[in-house]
């Protein structure tokens, strides 16, 4: 019983290596997208964009400043990575660097929110395959 016991811990124990090292391999088997998937490190940025979005109340251009702020700290968070990892945060970068809201015509702000809604899920959808 002890010996049968012990090839399960075994068997449980190395199918956990495996599964932890396949996990390394598809964020790039790199230490730096390991870091960057495992701590979602786009976590802080996209929360500095959502207090700043929130008390932009009304003034399209600190939205805009926002915005602008959000895909400079994700290309920099890109910078930090490598391969798919780095593809998906920059995707992520552009698709609210690209959101430029004109405070003259609030209408498009409509147009301009449905279009980033599309692009961030779209890049979000990659970053969450390239960590996984």
């Amino acid at each position: 019983m002890f010996r049968a016991l012990s090839s399960r811990r075994l068997a449980v124990a190395a199918a956990a290596g495996i599964a932890l090292i396949s996990m390394t391999a598809a964020c790039g088997a790199s230490s730096a997208n390991s870091a960057v998937c495992t701590e979602a490190a786009w976590s802080k940025p996209f929360a500095d964009f959502t207090t700043a979005a929130t008390s932009s109340a009304g003034d399209l251009n600190k939205y805009n400043d926002a915005t602008a702020k959000l895909a400079a700290d994700l290309k920099a968070l890109a910078g930090t990575a490598d391969g798919e990892v780095a593809t998906a945060l920059n995707d992520f970068a552009a698709s609210f660097e690209s959101v430029k809201i004109d405070p003259n015509d609030p209408a498009a702000a409509a147009t301009a929110a449905g279009s980033l809604a599309t692009k961030a899920q779209e890049a979000s959808t990659k970053l969450a395959a390239a960590c996984a």
